[in-house]
């Protein structure tokens, strides 16, 4: 089996260098050596219910891929930024002050990410979608200054509360920081759907419920709890836990052989969904965007990070964006694997690298290195910048060279562990169903 593996990631090294216009010449053998063995063998996997069991050391070259010493050379830098990274689904390495990576503590707007997976699993069992109108489900006493005619997906956008929400006409995209505005109002409609059909969620009464029983439990989130108030700032967590919560989004929405949330509501959290508003933003999820992003905090990733364009346009829910209004700046996309986080206040930050198997985890990491310019955001990218060279020393395709990596990674043309492309429904309409447990 392993041989079979090998010849098969030999075969795809060489395609690759083979088909990509514009990579550096390789000879097959140099495309094709994998310096740790690790993406030729390992499977996609998940820790189930069990807690984390870091790599060993002197494992971790072949277990995950990365170089132990390059990976204590970016510990040294981070030493006051608890910092996790799980590769191929397991913990592969953490970093920073003591504890930093267990204890539990409040991750801020990370709580918006985890409200979206919690719209996604309401929708998953019951009638509600992202396409119905925000007033199948708020009454209008509740509805503040959204818009009447927004949907769900304009909700989880934050552009509801445009006043002309159609195409091209909604203007500068704003961040609904505290929930106030729109977002928290899907926490009643996630409780109204879930006792208007109560079939679809048995043993469950309301959504908090629903985050305790079906999604903390099962993804053995045992140090993250959340009172249901609102989803815009409340989830307290820890850094292990929020791997997890990474890791559940790598594996488009399965975990331990069960499907949480549904592949489809996975593809549009983690895709634009208002490109004439922001290019940069899903559902409750920032998005790498070239160009027409509007990002709370943080930037783009223009050196070395895959951008992120749909499968083809129009899109769902609306079908109204021609195309993806410079996202996505190359003309074509090999892999579909754009790079996507969840941001809090303070440094927090759960990034996902699909094209990598790769997920890191951040608190209290600076996102300023200074003020009033348009790189004043630039340090949030820190962590992944010092935790690549480690990365790219046991790269199958280009070991060491980290300005060829970075080429072919940022075009989407570089996925040397994308174990489970997007399949072909992912972008479609949201028929899918998940059954309640």
């Amino acid at each position: 089996m392993i041989r079979a593996r090998a010849a098969a990631a030999l075969a795809a090294a060489v395609s690759l260098v083979a088909a990509t216009p514009g990579l550096p010449a390789r000879t097959a053998t140099d495309a094709a050596r994998p310096a740790s063995g690790a993406a030729a063998t390992r499977t996609a996997a998940d820790p189930g219910t069990r807690p984390w069991v870091q790599v060993p050391r002197d494992r971790v070259a072949e277990e995950c891929g990365l170089d132990p010493e390059l990976m204590d050379e970016a510990s040294r830098q981070l030493v006051h930024t608890p910092f996790a990274v799980v590769r191929y689904g397991t913990l592969c390495w953490t970093g920073g002050y003591p504890t930093g990576a267990t204890a539990t503590y409040p991750v801020h707007s990370i709580t918006k990410t985890f409200g979206a997976l919690l719209v996604g699993m309401v929708a998953d069992r019951s009638s509600l979608s992202d396409a119905d109108p925000i007033t199948r489900w708020v009454p209008a006493d509740e509805l503040g200054d959204i818009n009447p005619e927004a949907t769900i997906a304009h909700v989880l956008a934050m552009t509801a509360t445009k006043p002309d929400l159609r195409h091209g006409e909604k203007g500068t995209w704003s961040y609904d920081a505290l929930g106030e505005r729109e977002i928290n109002v899907l926490v009643g409609a996630m409780d109204r759907a879930i006792a208007e059909e109560p079939e679809g969620f048995p043993g469950v009464e309301n959504v908090r419920e629903l985050a305790t029983e079906e999604l903390f439990a099962p993804l053995g989130m045992t140090s993250s709890t959340w009172r249901g108030e609102n989803i815009a700032y409340s989830l307290k967590s820890s850094q292990h836990d929020l791997a997890r919560l990474g890791l559940l989004l790598l594996r488009k929405g399965r975990w331990n052989g069960e499907q949480i949330v549904s592949e489809r509501w996975v593809y549009r959290m983690t895709h634009p969904a208002f490109e004439d508003t922001n290019t940069g933003y899903g559902y409750l999820t920032y998005v790498n965007a070239a160009q027409g992003q509007v990002y709370s905090s943080g930037t783009t990733d223009l050196a070395c990070s895959p951008f992120t364009r749909w499968a083809s346009y129009p899109h769902g829910p609306t079908f109204e964006a021609p195309d993806d209004n410079g996202g996505f700046p190359f003309a074509t996309q090999r892999h579909d694997v754009g790079m996507f986080w969840a941001a809090g206040a303070g440094g927090q930050k759960t990034s996902v690298h699909r094209a990598l198997d790769l997920v890191i985890t951040v608190r209290d990491e600076a996102v300023s290195v200074g003020g009033g310019t348009s790189g004043s955001f630039e340090g949030h990218k820190r962590p992944w910048n010092l935790i690549r060279p480690a990365l790219v020393a046991h790269d199958p395709v280009f070991p060491g060279d980290e300005a060829a990596f970075c080429d072919a990674y940022r075009r989407s043309e570089h996925a040397p562990d994308l174990r489970s492309p997007w399949s072909a429904q992912a972008s479609g309409p949201l028929s899918e169903r998940v059954a309640g447990r």
